[in-house]
Order: structure tokens, then C-alpha cells, then sequence
């Protein structure tokens, strides 16, 4: 993975993943969500799926008025373009379960250990993530 840094849109993959709903649109983000909520808590979730379910969760912050810092300028213009309404409708406590998912077993969890004891900056950012949708 590109580009690295602790927030969700400081990555290639995360700026790939824009392009992907700028061209498939909400259906993108629901699919993103949803690989992540289903996938079983055995299998190792891969860095891909979780920067991907991150970046979908962040659209849905934006759509409720809370975007990051970090939310690229291209997707607040194709928010704006094709409305929030059916991000409105993702469950908060789905969105929530993904976030632990990836904050607790997965493959991105596993690299951000690896820059160092606990990835607290990386931690920080979840936690304000799942307060903005909340």
C-alpha cells in the first residue's frame, strides 16, 4: 500500500477506492461495507477490504454532515452531485461491527503494529470515525 499514513484517506488503495464510487457509485460503498460485515471472524481479513470498508464508512460520515479532514475534495463533489440518502439508511451499528472488525483482526491492524507498540494515532482516527457516525 502506497502513500501511508494514519488517516483513512492517506493511502492509495483508500483514493482507488474514491475513483471506484465516483464510477460504480452507492452500490460501491454498500458492497465495501457489507465484504466486511459478513466476512468470518476466522479468516484473515486482508489490508484491501478493510482500507476499503474504512473509506466506505467515511462516505457515510460525510453524507451525515461529519466528513474527515481527509475526505478528498472529488468525493465531497460526487456526494453533493448524487445525494446521501441511501448512505443515510446504512445501519450504524453495521458500520460500527466493521470498524472493530478491521480494528481488531485484520491484516491493517497487523501493519500498522509493525511501525511500533500500539498504533495509537491509527486507533484515534477509528474512534473519531465511529464517533462522526454515530
Amino acid at each position: 500500500m502506497g502513500t501511508w499514513g494514519h488517516r483513512n484517506f492517506e493511502n492509495d488503495a483508500a483514493l482507488d477506492f474514491v475513483y471506484e464510487v465516483e464510477d460504480n457509485g452507492f452500490d460501491r460503498i454498500e458492497k465495501a461495507i457489507k465484504q466486511v460485515a459478513e466476512f468470518p471472524e476466522e479468516t484473515y481479513l486482508e489490508a484491501d477490504y478493510s482500507v476499503a470498508a474504512l473509506a466506505a464508512i467515511e462516505f457515510v460520515a460525510a453524507a451525515k454532515g461529519n466528513p474527515s479532514e481527509d475526505f478528498p475534495e472529488s468525493a465531497e463533489d460526487w456526494l453533493q452531485k448524487a445525494g446521501t440518502g441511501p448512505l443515510l439508511s446504512i445501519d450504524a451499528e453495521k458500520l460500527n461491527k466493521v470498524i472493530e472488525r478491521v480494528r481488531s483482526n485484520s491484516e491493517l491492524r497487523d501493519l500498522w503494529q509493525e511501525e511500533g507498540d500500539e498504533p495509537t494515532e491509527w486507533l484515534a482516527v477509528l474512534s473519531d470515525l465511529e464517533s462522526r457516525i454515530s
